[in-house]
């Protein structure tokens, strides 16, 4: 994709030419990085209770992830239960949830993190799993677009040498702007797993690739 402004100024001893254009480089990325979630639930008409489980869960995601490496979150939340009936309110108890965003390089780190969890979690908490995908790392994307920084200003260059030769004037770039957003897109083709409560195995989804693009305003000087 590319926009072509051209301006051309006489000036007493020469003349010169400046071009403004829209330059645009992409590549494909492989995923990296299984993406999935975790959520946890209890009601009990005890908040201590339902604190003691859910501490229980987030205690033993720390002992096997102790550096965050894979799982963020952890924090809980408890909030009040009340039933209404002929427009009174009843207090019935506690509901508290818990949690995680997780990401994982191979599925077997899954599923020993569940197996894990499954152990130590109590019956009346529920657990949630949440549909399962490859996806692209923060660490891959942003070097990735470092790597398109590189890119597309070999293809300014190469512009320039091409403007050159096209016409009577020397050109050179002189300005390139990185103000549009990044962008990597959805999978061309992915199968997510939607996920029930179970303690099973799971197996990993299909592998697509992503493409990342990245756009620049450019500016040549010719002369």
């Amino acid at each position: 994709m590319k926009s072509l402004f051209i301006t051309i100024l006489p000036l007493i001893a020469s003349a010169q030419m400046s071009i403004t254009t829209n330059e645009q480089v992409s590549t494909m990325l492989t995923p990296d990085v299984l993406q999935g979630s975790l959520s946890f639930e209890e009601h009990n008409k005890n908040a201590n209770v339902i604190k003691e489980h859910l501490n229980a869960i987030v205690a033993e995601v720390k002992r096997v992830d102790p550096k965050s490496e894979h799982c963020r979150g952890g924090g809980y939340h408890i909030s009040h239960r009340y039933n209404y009936k002929d427009q009174k309110q009843e207090f019935i108890g506690y509901s508290g949830s818990l949690y995680f965003g997780c990401e994982f390089s191979q599925i077997e780190e899954y599923n020993t993190l569940i197996a894990k969890i499954d152990k130590i979690t109590e019956r009346s908490v529920r657990k949630t799993e949440g549909a399962l995908s490859w996806g692209v790392s923060e660490k891959h994307q942003n070097s990735t677009q470092k790597g398109l920084r590189t890119t597309l200003l070999q293809t300014a260059k190469e512009q320039a040498d091409d403007f050159s030769k096209a016409t009577s004037f020397s050109c050179k770039v002189s300005s390139v702007n990185f103000g549009a957003i990044p962008m990597v897109a959805q999978p061309m083709m992915m199968r997510s797993m939607a996920m029930a409560d179970s303690s099973m195995a799971t197996e990993s989804p299909i592998q697509r690739n992503e493409e990342s693009t990245l756009s620049a305003i450019v500016s040549y000087n010719c002369q």
